[in-house]
């Protein structure tokens, strides 16, 4: 059986542990303060972050990986594996799709064996589905299976996040859809999902309390097969969430995680949210 390494980028918000168990390689994209430029996950934590975006006097931008640092992480992993299965975020939310699949034709002269896959989707939804292919993987399955089960994952996962506010994802151009919701801030908070592989409003609420609601409705009007709670300093809710979901969920399915710097760029302090795959 060929030895197949999966591939995937920091915005899938994949807590380190699970990356580890599951031999899952994750390429950081760049977070910018200025003329200072940090490694998603590796110069710089979550907790980090959000300390530095409320001290520094820049708000940070954040760019994909070069296609440099694709073809060195592929030219790396080629050595020990066979194939490489590399799974991104939406493409149109950012470039890291692109720059993926580029170093793999620069790469194809040498070797047919990499497969880039756009997820349409980010963050721990992306998360979701890395993790399920990487089980899989452990049990020997087939490239072209694992193939097959990611891009029917990709139409079987979902996201579903609050934010105090849109600020930081219109400082970032990644609002969206979501754009409408902008005049109504002072009334409303919007529930955000991705929709067709950009971030959409999908519904508003009021208070933190209604959003919570909003979210556990959500699991509970899924069969959920996984599932991510994710959060930007805001471990207490992901605690209420927790608890909500294991009452329905086998508590091993669960995971929480934290919006790393570049999705928590855009998405702020006090967000959280879930991504999961559906049965």
């Amino acid at each position: 059986m060929p030895k197949i390494a999966i591939v995937t980028d920091s915005t899938s918000d994949l807590p380190k542990e699970i990356a580890k168990q599951y031999n899952i390689t994750i390429v950081p994209l760049n977070v910018h303060f200025g003329d200072e430029t940090l490694l998603d996950g590796i110069d710089i934590n979550s907790k980090q972050f959000f300390h530095k975006l409320v001290e520094s006097e820049y708000h940070p931008q954040t760019s994909q990986p070069s296609v440099g640092t694709f073809i060195k992480t592929y030219e790396t992993l080629l050595k020990n594996y066979d194939n490489i299965l590399s799974i991104h975020i939406s493409s149109k939310l950012s470039a890291t799709y692109n720059s993926a699949l580029q170093a793999s034709n620069e790469l194809s002269s040498s070797t047919k064996n990499i497969t880039v896959l756009d997820s349409l989707t980010g963050t721990v939804a992306l998360g979701a589905i890395v993790t399920k292919i990487a089980k899989m993987n452990k049990e020997n399955v087939s490239m072209e299976n694992l193939i097959q089960e990611s891009n029917s994952l990709f139409n079987k996962n979902e996201f579903f996040g609050f934010v105090p506010t849109l600020e930081y994802l219109a400082k970032g151009g990644r609002i969206g859809k979501a754009r409408a919701f902008m005049g109504s801030l002072l009334k409303v908070k919007p529930m955000l999902s991705c929709v067709d592989g950009l971030i959409d409003s999908v519904g508003k609420v009021r208070t933190l309390d209604k959003g919570m609601e909003f979210l556990i409705d959500k699991m509970n009007d899924h069969k959920i097969d996984s599932l991510f709670i994710v959060h930007a300093n805001s471990e207490d809710r992901a605690k209420i969430l927790f608890d909500k979901a294991k009452e329905s969920i086998d508590p091993a399915k669960i995971e929480i995680a934290e919006f790393g710097p570049v999705v928590g760029t855009h998405v702020g302090p006090g967000a959280f949210g879930i991504g999961f795959t559906i049965e």
